[in-house]
């Protein structure tokens, strides 16, 4: 993967929350992993919900569109498809930086 920085655009109102946001989501890989490899498939659901939802509402995209897939991929039962999507928000996450406008 792709070691290049992304940086996203974020309103400038957001400022103070989105750095603990994304501290947050930095956490999250690492609890969908678990929740894999443990069988919990309703939690990793949640994960990828709750990142479908806040990441968007944010202006993290990428990170609303991966989430997504990972709620699908829960509903799917597909634990292929979830690890594989644990490693791409691990790798975005680690990449990602926020510009406030």
């Amino acid at each position: 993967m792709s070691d290049e920085e992304i940086l996203v655009k974020i309103d400038r109102k957001l400022a103070v929350l989105a750095p603990k946001f994304l501290a947050d989501c930095r956490r999250m890989p690492d609890e969908l992993r678990g929740a894999i490899e443990s069988g919990n498939i309703a939690a990793t659901r949640g994960i990828g919900h709750s990142l479908w939802g806040t990441g968007s509402s944010y202006g993290f995209d990428g990170i609303g569109s991966l989430g997504e897939e990972i709620e699908r991929a829960a509903r799917a039962g597909d634990i292929e498809a979830l690890r594989n999507l644990a490693e791409r928000l691990d790798s975005y996450l680690s990449r990602v930086r926020p510009v406030f406008d």
